[in-house]
């Protein structure tokens, strides 16, 4: 269960720094509001790269479920 629980805690983290780099673009602080979308593309690229490994652990996961049952 550590497994899971790293995932999402990793998953939460690079949705709360993308957050704050979205609203520190909304306020002015990180320059112009235009380079926000760009900026952020990093974060997106590891959201999808963490989906697509939970989905194979899940599928892994239901593998061995029925192998075992």
């Amino acid at each position: 269960m550590p497994v899971t629980v790293s995932y999402q805690f990793s998953a939460i983290l690079i949705v709360l720094v993308s957050l704050a780099i979205q609203i520190g673009f909304a306020l002015g602080v990180f320059g112009p509001a235009w380079l926000s979308p760009i900026l952020t593309l990093p974060a997106l690229a590891a959201i999808a790269w963490l989906w697509r490994r939970a989905e194979r652990l899940n599928q892994s996961a239901k593998a061995f479920e029925q192998l075992v049952i």
